[in-house]
């Protein structure tokens, strides 16, 4: 369904929910696999219960046994004699620890050495701080479980979310949401496609948005307050690592940055007939849903009058 075609060429499914209530049974079977899995797994534990709980303690007893020597094993006689390393445990670990190490660097290292490794575009910038907390939220929601943010170079992905991803997009991402699993659409193009109001209404009732939406409700980021005490410490993280937020940032622009964010999604609530608090965790992850996408969107060309002799 996802990338059917009509004959004249549009998306045949193009609305993303289509596709999910078409697989809702095989999540209820996928549930009553888990179920019977869980099921099982407490039978067991009750089996080993009973089973110890029948048995007698066994006092220590002498036994004997022949001396080990060589040739009882099938492989101390192999030609490539490989028992001296397999019979040795620690020996084999520290050995593969040493090649996966070599292995490991050999990828990494020449990503630090070498600048051009690392694409980067000029119109990218690091998130804001409001922006930075929404993308704390949304992680923290788990909602990088359903919701991929990397656009395939397909006809079927850049139809239904716009233009592929590019790899300059996420140099400030740490760590990078990709992923892998749509349970819900890709968000890398979510910003401005929506209104904020619409953000809003979808976080408290995902239904009154997406009649049909099996996305749970996420009401207590309407009540619970940003927390300000973690901005400072957050951009002081993600510049060690490479972030170029200016050095004091965080020490007094970063929160009146913050506030004068929140003021406007604030702003832009109450033209969808929305009222709330700006220090209230929805307004932060409205701010990063409506940041995704846009560093790299084109802006509109002006048309050009038609010249006439």
């Amino acid at each position: 369904m996802w990338k059917q075609f009509t004959p004249e060429g549009f998306l045949q499914y193009p609305n993303f929910l289509e596709t999910v209530l078409q697989i809702v049974p095989l999540y209820k079977l996928r549930a009553l696999g888990g179920s019977l899995y869980l099921v099982g797994a407490v039978i067991m534990t009750y089996n080993l219960w009973r089973t110890a709980k029948a048995g007698k303690f066994e006092p220590d007893t002498e036994a004997q046994a022949a001396a080990l020597t060589r040739g009882t094993h099938a492989h101390d006689d192999h030609p490539y004699k490989h028992r001296w390393l397999e019979a040795k445990p620690l020996t084999l670990t520290v050995l593969a620890l040493v090649a996966v190490a070599i292995g490991g660097l050999v990828e990494i290292v020449p990503m630090f050495l070498i600048k051009s490794n690392v694409p980067t575009i000029t119109s990218v910038k690091p998130y804001t701080p409001l922006e930075m907390m929404g993308r704390d939220i949304y992680i923290r929601e788990g909602c990088v479980g359903c919701h991929s943010q990397m656009i395939r170079p397909f006809r079927s992905e850049t139809e239904r979310y716009g233009d592929y991803s590019k790899a300059g997009e996420f140099v400030y991402d740490h760590p990078f949401l990709w992923g892998s699993k749509r349970t819900g659409p890709d968000l890398q193009r979510e910003g401005g496609k929506y209104p904020d109001a619409w953000h809003y209404n979808h976080m408290d009732d995902p239904q009154s948005t997406s009649p049909g939406s099996i996305m749970p409700r996420y009401s207590w980021l309407l009540t619970q307050k940003i927390d300000t005490n973690a901005v400072a410490p957050r951009i002081a993280a993600l510049r060690k690592v490479g972030v170029p937020y200016p050095v004091g940032y965080e020490n007094g622009d970063a929160l009146k940055d913050l506030q004068k964010q929140a003021d406007a999604t604030v702003f832009g609530l109450k033209v969808g007939a929305v009222t709330a608090p700006p220090d209230r965790e929805i307004i932060a992850l409205i701010a990063y849903l409506q940041r995704l996408g846009k560093d790299i969107k084109a802006e509109p060309v002006a048309p050009v009058a038609a010249v006439t002799q």
